[in-house]
């Protein structure tokens, strides 16, 4: 079963602090202008597809269940649907499914179903289009791929959560808005290895710039964070 953030969990992240980066790094691998229909799943405010359709014209829609998310959109003439990231509604109009920093956020009861809510999603849309747009958070660690277990273990547990957030007033830097939820961050590796179990191989990729640690942070053993895109293609078929 799916894990779901409030609606003030939600809120905090109605922001555009990404977009001109996911936008650069979409233009860069995808060039063109007009075409074909560029959906972002989990799109929220629109920030992204707006931004899109300023630089490139090309049509753009919004898939989101967050109501208030999907009434800004519309107020700012962007379409948008009220739709699952999995379970979405294809319209046979769509050229590029976008993946801006969402596929983190789905999350289950354990590292099993989340993974499978995670290949899920990107397999909604294998056999639709052509082409999926991935841009997300990489978490390197110093020891193998343990920095993004640790957070996912810490942050859809209560009782962690709980010690969370009293540690988080004292230290900011353990600040999260998934606390009780979770979150489930990947190395760069570990996001390929996904999208090969999900049937879909990497095309292109752009590697962003390495963000600041917190010296607490180490302590997870995160030895780097940065925001990744990926361009993916349906792997072919073998027997």
């Amino acid at each position: 079963m799916q894990r779901t953030l409030s609606a003030e969990q939600v809120e905090a992240f109605h922001h555009d602090l990404f977009v001109e980066d996911q936008v650069r790094h979409f233009t860069g691998m995808l060039p063109g202008r007009g075409g074909g229909r560029v959906v972002d799943v989990g799109g929220g405010c629109g920030h992204f597809v707006r931004r899109l359709h300023q630089l490139t014209d090309r049509p753009v829609r919004v898939i989101d269940t967050d109501r208030a998310s999907l009434e800004i959109c519309r107020a700012a003439g962007i379409e948008a649907r009220d739709e699952d990231a999995l379970a979405p509604q294809a319209q046979g109009d769509e050229e590029v499914i976008s993946f801006n920093l969402v596929l983190h956020h789905l999350v289950g009861s354990g590292e099993q179903a989340t993974r499978a809510l995670q290949i899920r999603a990107l397999q909604a849309w294998r056999g639709k289009v052509a082409t999926l747009f991935v841009n997300e958070y990489i978490y390197e660690s110093f020891v193998t791929n343990l920095s993004g277990r640790l957070i996912f273990a810490i942050t859809s547990s209560r009782i962690l959560s709980a010690l969370g957030r009293a540690v988080a007033t004292v230290v900011p830097a353990f600040r999260a808005n998934t606390f009780g939820v979770g979150v489930r961050f990947r190395a760069h590796d570990e996001w390929v290895a996904l999208f090969s179990e999900a049937g879909f191989e990497v095309v292109d990729r752009r590697i962003g710039e390495p963000e600041h640690v917190a010296a607490p942070l180490r302590l997870m053993f995160i030895r780097q964070i940065r925001r990744d895109s990926f361009v993916l293609r349906a792997a072919p078929c073998t027997r």
